[in-house]
C-alpha cells in the first residue's frame, strides 16, 4: 500500500473539506419555495435610476443583509465574495487593501459613495478599509471600462456605494436607531472590537441620518534578537489597527425634488511589520490618515419628464507614513507625508422623450491637488469633462441600446501639456424572454496619470533586496487608453439562476514601475508607459434560493500579459489571480428561527514577478455563521468563525512560504460574537 506524505496527507483533508462546501451549498433544501426577483434599484450602468434586472450592462448588487450576513466591517470585506473581484490586503498584515478587476490592478477602479469619487492614495491604492459598511445601503459593482460615464481611473470597472437614507411614514416623523457590539478573539492571542451606532430621523420633507464606527484590533508586538540588526529589536507580528469614523447627512425632499448635505469624518491608524518576504529587520510601518469631506447635492423635476441632478463636494485626504528601522537602540525613521485637497462638481439633466427613449446629459470639474514632503508647493491637475448617453428600449423592451460618449479636457496646470480624449461606450441587453438576459458592452476606456505618479518620489527602504529603491514620478507620462469588451448571459431556471460571461480588454501606454538603475543601493525606479498590454477571462455564477435557503457559488479566471519589446513575447504581468471560485449558503432553520450560513473563498498562485517562474501560496479562506433574532426582531445575537482551516492551503509558495506566512496571517482562526439591537 502506498503511503502519503503528511503534508499531502493534510492537502487532501483541506480539498474534502473544501468541495464538501461547495456540495452542501446545493443539497439543503426546503419545503416552501418563494423565489422572486430582487426590486432593486440601481444608477451605477446609465447614472439613471432603473430596476437591476433592466440595466444593458451587468450590476452585480451586495444587499445590506448580504453584508451583515458575512460579518463584513468594511468594503474590502464587503466584496471579497464576488467571484469577478479579487481583494488583497484585507485578511493579511498588509494594511494597503485592494480591489481588482478583469485583470487590473486597484487603481484602475473607481470607488464611489453616492456617485462621488473616494480621494485618497495609499500605496496606488484608494484605502478602502477606511470605508466602513455601517452606512452602506447596498453595493453596486460594473466590471469593465467605464469611462464614458465616470473618467479616469474607471478602466477596470466601478464600485458605487449607497449609503442609508431615512424615510418617513404616512407623513408622520419617525426615528430609528441601530448598535451594533461585537468582540473577536484570534487564536494567535490578539483581539478586534467593533462597535457601531446608526440614528435616523424622518419627517413629511426633512430627513437625517448619522452613522459612527470604531473599530480597533491592538495587534501583537513581540522582541526578538537578530543578528544583523546588532541587537534586539521589538516587532508587530500581526498589526495593530484603529478606524474611527462619523457620517452625517440632511435632506429636504417636496413635490419639485431634493436638495441634501453630508460629512464625514475619518481617522485611521495600522502599524505592522509585515512584508511578502517575511520579517525584515525589524521594520514597523505605520499608516496614519485622517480624512474630511462635504458636499451638497440635489434633484430637480421640471415636469414630469426633465429631471435635473447634481452634487458638489470637497474633499480632504491626509496620509503620514512613517517607517522605523530598530538595530537596538538605534533605529532609522524615514517620513513621508502627503495631503490631497480635491473640489468635483457635477451636473447632470436627463430628458423621457417617450416610453422608449431618455436622454442624459452631464458635465463634471474636478479639480485635484496633492502637497509632499518630496516636491515643494502643491501640485494641482484639472479634469474637465462633458457626457452624453442615449437609452433606446425597442421591441416592446425586448432590446435596449445604449449608446455614450464622454469628452474630457486637461488644461495647462504646473507646466503640465494639454490633453484631451473621446471615450466613446455601446452597451446592449436582449432579452429574447422574460427569464433570459443577454449582455455586451464595448467602451474605451482611458486613464490620466495621477499626481503622485508624475511628481512624487517614494523611499521604500524598509526590505532588503530589491525591496530597497527609490521610485521617482515621471511627469511626462502619457495617459493610458484601452478598448473593453464584456459579454454576459443569464437565465432562471426555476428557483435557479445561471450567468456567465466573458470580457477582453487592450490597453495602449499602460503606466509600471521600472527598474533605471540596479547597481545603486538603494537601486533608482520610475514610472514608464508599456507599449501594449492585454486581459482577457471570464466568470461563471450560479444561484438558488427558495423561502428558507439561498446558495451562490461562482469561478473566474483572469489573464493579464504586457507586451515585451526586447523579446517579442507576451509576458504575464504579476501579482494575477489566475483562478478564484467562491462559495455561500444560509439556511433558516423551522422552529429554532436561526440562521445558519458558510463560506469558502479560493484563489490560485499568483506570479511574483513578470517574466520569472516564482510563484506565491495559494488562498484558501472557510466561514460559517449563525445568527437568531429575538423579541420581534429587535435583537440579534450571533456567533461568527473565520479562516477555520486556520491558514491551511493546498500549494505553497516558490520558496516554501505558506499561505499563513505569505499572506500574514499569523492571527489565524478568528471567533467572533456580537449582538444588533433596533431602538
Amino acid at each position: 500500500m502506498i503511503k502519503l506524505c503528511k503534508k499531502c496527507q493534510a492537502s487532501k483533508i483541506h480539498l474534502f473539506f473544501f468541495l464538501l462546501v461547495l456540495f452542501s451549498s446545493f443539497q439543503l433544501f426546503s419545503q416552501n419555495s418563494d423565489f422572486s426577483d430582487d426590486d432593486v434599484i440601481v444608477v451605477s450602468a446609465g447614472k439613471i435610476e432603473q430596476n437591476v434586472e433592466d440595466a444593458s450592462e451587468k450590476v452585480q448588487v451586495i444587499s445590506s443583509e448580504e453584508i451583515r450576513d458575512s460579518g463584513a466591517k468594511t468594503l474590502s470585506e464587503a466584496v471579497k465574495n464576488l467571484p469577478g473581484v479579487t481583494v488583497k490586503g484585507a485578511s493579511g498584515g498588509n494594511p494597503v487593501d485592494s480591489i481588482s478587476m478583469q485583470g487590473f490592478d486597484s487603481s484602475y477602479v473607481k470607488i464611489l459613495v453616492d456617485g462621488v469619487a473616494v480621494t485618497g492614495d495609499l500605496g496606488g491604492s484608494t484605502a478602502v478599509f477606511e470605508i466602513p459598511v455601517e452606512m452602506i445601503d447596498h453595493i453596486e459593482v460594473v466590471q469593465g471600462a467605464s469611462s464614458a460615464l465616470y473618467g479616469s481611473d474607471a478602466m477596470g470597472g466601478v464600485v458605487n456605494i449607497i449609503t442609508k437614507k431615512a424615510e418617513g411614514e404616512g407623513g408622520e416623523t419617525t426615528f430609528h436607531a441601530n448598535l451594533n457590539e461585537e468582540f473577536s478573539y484570534m487564536k494567535s492571542g490578539n483581539w478586534r472590537n467593533y462597535a457601531s451606532a446608526t440614528a435616523s430621523a424622518a419627517g413629511e420633507h426633512l430627513s437625517s441620518v448619522v452613522t459612527a464606527s470604531f473599530d480597533y484590533t491592538p495587534g501583537k508586538e513581540k522582541s526578538a534578537y537578530y543578528a544583523l540588526a546588532g541587537g534586539s529589536i521589538d516587532y508587530f507580528e500581526t498589526p495593530r489597527k484603529r478606524l474611527g469614523f462619523v457620517r452625517g447627512s440632511l435632506d429636504w425632499t417636496d413635490g419639485w425634488g431634493k436638495i441634501g448635505a453630508y460629512g464625514l469624518f475619518s481617522d485611521s491608524l495600522q502599524k505592522s511589520n509585515f512584508t511578502a518576504t517575511g520579517f525584515n529587520t525589524g521594520a514597523t510601518m505605520e499608516y496614519a490618515t485622517k480624512r474630511i469631506e462635504g458636499g451638497l447635492n440635489g434633484e430637480y423635476a421640471a415636469g414630469d419628464s426633465l429631471l435635473f441632478s447634481g452634487f458638489s463636494s470637497v474633499k480632504n485626504y491626509k496620509l503620514d507614513t512613517s517607517y522605523d528601522v530598530k538595530a537596538g537602540e538605534d533605529s532609522s525613521v524615514t517620513d513621508t507625508d502627503s495631503d490631497f485637497l480635491d473640489w468635483e462638481s457635477e451636473i447632470r439633466a436627463s430628458y423621457n422623450f417617450n416610453d422608449f427613449n431618455k436622454i442624459l446629459l452631464g458635465v463634471n470639474g474636478n479639480l485635484e491637488t496633492i502637497k509632499g514632503d518630496s516636491f515643494d508647493g502643491r501640485k494641482k491637475q484639472l479634469l474637465l469633462s462633458a457626457y452624453a448617453q442615449d437609452t433606446l428600449s425597442l421591441f416592446d423592451e425586448k432590446l435596449s441600446v445604449v449608446p455614450g460618449l464622454r469628452f474630457d479636457f486637461v488644461p495647462e496646470i504646473d507646466g503640465a501639456e494639454a490633453k484631451f480624449m473621446l471615450t466613446p461606450k455601446v452597451s446592449l441587453k436582449y432579452s429574447p424572454t422574460e427569464d433570459t438576459a443577454i449582455r455586451f458592452a464595448y467602451g474605451m476606456g482611458y486613464k490620466t496619470a495621477s499626481l503622485k505618479q508624475k511628481h512624487w518620489i517614494f523611499y521604500h527602504n524598509y526590505a532588503s533586496g530589491e525591496g530597497n529603491f527609490i521610485l521617482y514620478g515621471n511627469p511626462d507620462l502619457e495617459s493610458e487608453k484601452s478598448q473593453s469588451f464584456n459579454l454576459s448571459a443569464e437565465k432562471k431556471i426555476a428557483d435557479f439562476k445561471i450567468s456567465a460571461g466573458g470580457y477582453f480588454n487592450f490597453i495602449k501606454d499602460m503606466i509600471t514601475s521600472v527598474v533605471t538603475d540596479s547597481s545603486t543601493s538603494p537601486q533608482k525606479r520610475t514610472y514608464e508607459n508599456v507599449d501594449k498590454a492585454i486581459t482577457y477571462g471570464g466568470e461563471a455564477s450560479l444561484s438558488y434560493k427558495i423561502q428558507r435557503f439561498d446558495a451562490k457559488a461562482g469561478y473566474a479566471c483572469t489573464q493579464a500579459k504586457a507586451y515585451d519589446k526586447e523579446s517579442g513575447d507576451w509576458e504575464e504581468l504579476s501579482l494575477r489571480v489566475n483562478h478564484r471560485i467562491t462559495a455561500g449558503a444560509n439556511y433558516l432553520v423551522p422552529r429554532l428561527e436561526a440562521k445558519v450560513g458558510l463560506s469558502v473563498e479560493w484563489n490560485s498562485r499568483q506570479r511574483v514577478a513578470t517574466g520569472k517562474d516564482e510563484w506565491t501560496p495559494d488562498y484558501l479562506m472557510l466561514g460559517a455563521n449563525l445568527s437568531k433574532t429575538f423579541w420581534d426582531e429587535k435583537i440579534e445575537a450571533y456567533i461568527r468563525g473565520d479562516n477555520l482551516l486556520n491558514s491551511k492551503n493546498f500549494k505553497d509558495g516558490t520558496d516554501g512560504q505558506n499561505q499563513e506566512e505569505y499572506f500574514g496571517l499569523k492571527d489565524g482562526t478568528t471567533v467572533s460574537v456580537g449582538v444588533r439591537v433596533k431602538l
